[in-house]
Formats: C-alpha cells, structure tokens, sequence
C-alpha cells in the first residue's frame, strides 16, 4: 500500500496477511509495525492495537466504509456483525433464491467477489447452475465427488475436515477404512488382502458433520445374477451412521466412470 501523493511524499507499506488473506498488520519498509489489529467473527474490528497508518482493507476482498461502518464487497455491501450482504447479489437467481446469502462462517471459506452459489444450504437448484452438468452416469470421479458435496450443503471451495487415522497413525484430509460385506467381513482383493477405502469428513455450516465414502472399487459380493453388486461410486452419510445412513436430499450411490 502506498500512502501519501506525488513520487517524493508516496511511502510504500506491506500487509501482513493470514491464510485467508485478511491484513493483520502493516509495516513500514523497516519492519516497523504501523497498523495491526483483531476481528470478531465475521469481520468487525475486536482491537486496533497499532493505527499510525489507515488500513481500509478487511476480510479479502472488502473496502472499510467509515461513513457507514460497513465493508463493500466490490459489488455490494456486507454486514461485518452479522455476516450477511445489504445489497442483493448481482447475478440475481443464477446465485440461488437468497440474494443476500453468505457464507455462515468467513473465517473459514472466503468468497472476494460476494458471487459463490454454492454457501450451505443452498440445492443450487437454478436451471442457469445446473445446465453444463453431465448426467451421473457420464461423470468423472471429480465430478461425482463434486455433485456428492453440492447435494450435502458444502461449499466447492471448503476443504475435508482434519481427522486422525488409526490405520497410517497420521491427521489427514481422509481416512482408510475396512470394505465390509452384508455380515461385517472384510472383503478381500485379487491378493487376498482386506480392501481399504477412503472416507471423506465434512463439518457443514449447521455444525453437523457427514462423511463421503469412496467405493472406487465398487461392491462385488458374488452372488447369484450379481445382486446388491455396484460400480464405482461415492456414499453420502451422516457420521452417526456411516453403515446405511441417509442424508436428507441426497441419493443412495454417486456413480462414476472408472
């Protein structure tokens, strides 16, 4: 940021920035702190510990307006205390039937133009959104995983939850689990060994948490005209069932090309 006019009285500084690109401080060429601060949840000021300097920039992508105390998004207002946009969303219906919607939760999902159509809760259910998707049977692996968290109220943007596993002894994005058949027995590989799979952990904007199972491998259990036999495809489930639970809306199996 550069502050002052003209080439002999313009002094750069440099914003220091967390992983969502919120400023946390600005220093001066020296590293001399000249203007840090803390938020609140969805982006008011909680402290301003150093001001030697304005700093109008907020969460990524928003301007501080001092005369109304609220943060433009480039096309429209935001709320910072209640998380929630004052001007309707310039892409109308194509964002979905909410026009003022956001993400519940800015500190952990970000959307710098205000355009995102897919905040939870949002079905996307908008001809305009859904007219370029392939049918399941025609999608890719990524594509069906996409139309697994579009279904259950994730965002595209938001990652898999951090979880421990076991199996490795590592806190990773996913876990490995046993494939099991009808009686609760490992199903075996060409080498005889138990199949693992990964599960997928997601914690959605209501706080409840649902799980994607990955069934690459898909289910062969060797009976007579291949009954309960799948291909390759993705479960949805919450995570108090994971065996045969149903999540609101979803389908029973995402398919996908193998």
């Amino acid at each position: 940021m550069l502050d002052g006019e003209g080439p002999l009285k313009a002094a750069p500084f440099y914003y220091q920035l967390d992983h969502l690109g919120t400023p946390q401080e600005l220093t001066d060429y020296s590293g001399e702190i000249m203007w840090s601060a803390k938020y609140r949840a969805y982006g008011n000021l909680a402290t301003l510990d150093i001001a030697e300097i304005d700093n109008p920039l907020r969460f990524q992508g928003q301007y501080f307006d001092a005369e109304t105390g609220l943060h433009y998004n480039r096309h429209r207002y935001y709320n910072p205390g209640t998380g929630r946009f004052l001007t309707p969303d310039p892409i109308k219906l194509a964002g979905g039937l909410n026009n003022y919607q956001y993400v519940p939760n800015p500190t952990g999902w970000v959307d710098p133009l205000g355009l995102s159509a897919d905040c939870p809760g949002n079905k996307n259910d908008s001809i305009e959104s859904r007219k370029h998707e392939p049918e399941p049977p025609e999608l890719s692996r990524s594509g069906a995983f996409k139309q697994a968290k579009s279904e259950a109220g994730i965002p595209k943007s938001q990652h898999p939850d951090q979880i421990y596993d076991p199996t490795t002894g590592k806190t990773q994005q996913y876990r490995y689990v046993r494939m099991t058949d009808r009686a609760g027995e490992s199903i075996l590989n060409s080498e005889g060994k138990p199949t693992l799979t990964r599960e997928y952990q997601y914690t959605r904007g209501d706080g409840s948490k649902i799980i994607i199972q990955d069934h690459s491998a898909g289910h062969q259990y060797h009976e007579a005209n291949k009954v309960g036999d799948q291909k390759a495809h993705f479960n949805l489930r919450p995570i108090e069932n994971p065996r045969t639970g149903k999540v609101p809306g979803a389908k029973d199996h995402y398919y996908f090309k193998d």
